[in-house]
């Protein structure tokens, strides 16, 4: 067909549809396309989808969309890319007909109109194919730079646009190894559909095999090296099991395809595609890069914002929605920013970073030339990492050995690890990771909507005290079975409302390691008591013999036993005391609204054990269990009322 627009693509981030609240594909699944703010079920809201082929011709296709087992639409039962002409809703249903999303509106402008207005721009602006080279062609650009035809840059190419506020409309690729500049951009530019590729193609590995398992034999690992820059990423010197047998050829290959833009604050990079290539912002503020689809990395960070050489923070720099494809690096990476207190930049938006080299989102660590990289005050909101060689998501500040910070706090203002990068972390669902699901430090910050299900390493690993914690939930963490390896780690003191652990299967280590953290509302009810180390534990507790161990001198635990949904029944305190004699245990129950004490062991380190008695006259249904007895003050004579084999008798003790 002709004449068609179409550069909606009908797709979650990452092109793989998975359940709302897991990271099981949607097997058998439904999707429904239709006008924007519309039930797309209904066959009379919803609008023409096309199969995108790979010549760039499109095939009109009827609804719904069916999606495979594997999580992916298909087409004839082959995977494919659908598109539409607009912006659109979009319903996703499983095999069973529930609804697992509903986005009223995928876009928030109409991609198909504003081509039109740019088409009708450009023909009164400048094209690339009508000059030598693309720096006669950003010199002679007025409003608007059509990008027609592929450029081939040269290494260290540089394009300065005089501060000129452009729209470049790239229609055709950037193709070249090394680096490409755009320096200079106007406040308000806009470049839409950038793409990058490289000149060489490199050689790539794969670390999964065709079930999505890791493969852990190095030897397997290098085997399946080929060239291509779409079916893995290239090695480097992180890949630490492999890197020493890996042939010289590939070790040195060192290949990127790299558009830096340099002293371009304040615009907008709209849907970066990249074949083995990756984009950076530099020493700018207000960059945003929305949607990247269609995009396999190379060498470099797939996104990153750096700073190597300024003292300077930078703010307002964001990734927005989308997804990555492998890349050496991680799949966004920032340098040096902070967003001040409105958390001004970061990841938002349902980012998918999948399988990267590194991980899928990043805060670099220490110093690059001698000034601290560190980052403050972003946000992470709605990002879901899949399959990262290293972590899901990598918030730490502070790495390896302590030493002094370089322009940062120093070490007597802020311990290691404790810095206060205050950052906003929501709805991270980390899956299969390699290395830890959600990583981070700091003495600051709030985390919210957490989940991590399957890595390899811990599931969520925190750093630092002082955090918020809300919603906490591990699945099956520590797939390697690592012995020493726990799946929630805590080591500071934070306040944690909502920990939920399932696992199928207890591999080796704690499911939770918070000595010094107050946790409210635990559920765990496949985890045994031993698996279980925490400071204090407050409100509802769901499973059997949950096992408390304070680790702390003169620390009072306190283990609230009681039926889901009915009030407290019992309370048992435990205290740690410094010295001989290690503990005093003291067990209450309610009577009437307040807790009564029924029994203290070893108070004052004598060895002994204080009863309460009673301290009115008991009933006979006091004492109901054969072979047993309570004790009872009767005026000034203590009595026991005894039931030996079901028969009560009165003995009085004292006169």
């Amino acid at each position: 067909m002709t004449d068609i627009t179409a550069n909606v693509v009908v797709s979650m981030p990452s092109q793989l549809f998975t359940m709302a609240r897991s990271f099981k594909a949607v097997a058998n699944g439904k999707i429904y396309i239709g006008k924007i703010d519309t039930d797309p079920v209904n066959p009379e809201n919803q609008i023409q989808v096309y199969v995108e082929n790979e010549d760039g011709s499109h095939v009109p296709v009827s609804q719904p969309i069916i999606i495979n087992a594997a999580g992916y639409p298909v087409y004839n039962g082959q995977i494919a890319k659908f598109v539409t002409v607009q912006g659109h809703s979009m319903a996703v249903y499983d095999a069973y007909g529930a609804q697992q999303y509903y986005f009223p509106n995928v876009l928030k402008y109409d991609p198909d109109q504003y081509s039109i207005e740019a088409d009708k721009k450009f023909k009164y602006s400048v094209k690339l194919s009508d000059y030598l080279t693309l720096q006669d062609a950003a010199s002679a650009a007025v409003d608007g730079l059509l990008i027609d035809v592929d450029y081939h840059f040269t290494d260290g190419e540089t394009v300065d646009f005089s501060g000129k506020k452009l729209t470049i409309e790239c229609k055709a690729k950037f193709i070249g190894d090394g680096k490409l500049t755009f320096e200079n951009l106007g406040s308000g530019s806009r470049i839409v559909h950038p793409h990058m590729q490289s000149q060489t193609v490199p050689y790539v590995i794969s670390r999964w095999d065709s079930n999505g398992e890791w493969i852990t034999e190095p030897s397997t690992i290098i085997s399946t090296l080929t060239q291509s820059r779409t079916q893995g990423y290239a090695p480097t010197v992180n890949d630490v099991d492999i890197y020493n047998s890996l042939p010289d050829n590939v070790k040195n290959q060192n290949l990127i395809s790299h558009l830096i833009i340099s002293n371009s604050s304040g615009i907008d990079v709209f849907y970066p595609k990249a074949t083995f290539g990756s984009y950076e912002s530099f020493k700018n503020n207000n960059v945003k890069f929305w949607y990247p689809r269609d995009f396999y990395g190379d060498m470099s960070n797939c996104i990153a914002f750096t700073a190597w050489d300024s003292t300077d923070y930078y703010h307002g720099n964001y990734v927005i929605g989308g997804s990555t494809n492998y890349g050496s690096g991680s799949g966004v990476c920032f340098y040096r920013n902070d967003g001040g207190v409105g958390h001004d930049g970061g990841v938002i938006g349902g980012f998918t970073p999948y399988r990267c080299g590194e991980s899928g989102v990043k805060t670099y660590q220490n110093e690059v030339n001698g000034i601290s990289q560190r980052c403050y005050n972003l946000r992470f909101i709605d990002i879901n990492p899949i399959e990262t060689y290293y972590d899901g998501v990598d918030l730490n500040a502070d790495y390896g050995t302590p030493t002094e910070r370089q322009h940062d706090y120093t070490l007597a203002q802020y311990a290691w690890n404790n810095l206060p990068t205050n950052h906003i972390v929501s709805n991270i669902q980390a899956y299969k990771t390699h290395g830890v699901g959600i990583f981070g430090d700091g003495s600051t910050g709030f985390y919210r909507d957490i989940y991590a299900s399957y890595s390899r390493g811990a599931g969520i690993f925190i750093k630092g005290s002082g955090k918020n914690f809300k919603n906490l939930t591990s699945i099956q963490n520590n797939a390697a079975n690592t012995p020493g390896e726990n799946q929630i780690i805590l080591d500071g003191a934070n306040i944690i409302d909502g920990v939920n652990i399932i696992n199928y299967t207890q591999p080796t280590g704690l499911a939770i390691f918070a000595p010094n953290s107050t946790v409210t509302n635990l559920n765990a009810p496949s985890v045994p008591s031993s698996s279980i180390n925490i400071g204090n534990i407050e409100g509802l507790v769901v499973g059997n013999l949950i096992h408390v161990q304070p680790n702390l001198a003169n620390q009072t635990s306190a283990v609230y036993l009681n039926v889901v949904n009915t009030s407290v029944a019992s309370k048992r305190e435990d205290t740690i005391k410094i010295g001989p004699g290690a503990s005093e245990v003291t067990r209450y129950v309610i009577s009437g609204s307040s807790p009564r004490l029924t029994m203290r062991e070893n108070h004052g380190d004598f060895g002994s054990v204080n009863i309460a008695f009673s301290g009115t006259v008991l009933p006979d249904e006091a004492v109901p269990d054969a072979n047993s007895y309570a004790v009872y003050w009767d005026g000034t004579n203590l009595t026991a009322l005894i039931n030996h084999g079901g028969v009560l008798t009165r003995q009085k003790l004292t006169t």
